[in-house]
């Protein structure tokens, strides 16, 4: 009697692991049925959450396998095409990132913020023809910076003319991010120029004690140069 208990536990161990078997290979079969009636592909997905303004990396980003049908038409399937990349709006963990989230070139030049070279500010000044070397500044231009003081508000105590900051970057003309020869000239109040948080100061100070001009600097020319200011007891010195 022994035996036979001995012999049925057997026969339905093995029973068992048989059934396991084909439920096993039943259930690989209706996958790869699955996977042939429905293909999958790898899209890329946001691994945490991303902020608006923040450059994607590689750690906050990840593949994952989706039904083609579940895939939408902009998404990203290579990671390379999104590093570095800024987010326009909060992607959320496990979402399809698509190219509507993310800053194109057009959507940079209509954000001035995204124009800003990394460690510097954007500071606006008043604009005018005669200080902006008649119009012809345009954004994407690089100025020096001039500004005149009377003798009661620079240490030499003399009224001079001096540069005070060179090679700065243009980066508005009023709202205009970009060329446009049909701007209106009317709009044009103001200029925004790209400066670090020290040059800054120097330029506010400046606005705010002297008067300011603007010289044009040629295409490709980077160097500074060395001068001691205008007074009057040197403007005719050779």
């Amino acid at each position: 009697m022994e035996i036979t208990n001995k012999r049925l536990i057997s026969l339905a161990l093995i029973v068992g692991i048989l059934a396991a078997v084909l439920v096993y290979f039943y259930l690989t079969n209706v996958e790869s049925v699955s996977q042939e009636l429905e293909p999958t592909q790898k899209v890329i997905v946001a691994k945490v959450e991303i902020s608006p303004k923040t450059a994607i990396t590689n750690e906050m980003i990840e593949l994952k396998t989706v039904k083609v049908s579940s895939i939408l038409p902009t998404g990203y399937t290579k990671a390379e095409e999104l590093i570095g990349r800024y987010a326009k709006e909060t992607i959320y963990p496990g979402e399809q990132i698509i190219h509507e989230r993310i800053a194109d070139d057009q959507y940079g030049k209509k954000h001035l913020a995204y124009s800003i070279p990394k460690g510097y500010r954007a500071l606006t000044l008043p604009y005018n023809p005669v200080m902006g070397v008649a119009g012809f500044i345009q954004p994407g231009d690089y100025v020096d910076i001039i500004g005149t003081y009377s003798p009661d508000k620079n240490p030499t105590q003399k009224e001079i003319s001096k540069i005070v900051m060179q090679n700065v970057l243009i980066l508005a003309i009023g709202q205009q991010t970009n060329v446009d020869v049909n701007q209106d000239k009317a709009a044009e109040a103001t200029i925004t120029i790209a400066v670090t948080p020290k040059d800054a100061e120097r330029v506010t100070f400046t606005d705010e004690l002297s008067s300011i001009r603007l010289i044009l600097r040629p295409i490709n020319e980077a160097g500074k140069a060395s001068t001691n200011g205008m007074t009057k007891e040197t403007l005719f010195t050779p």
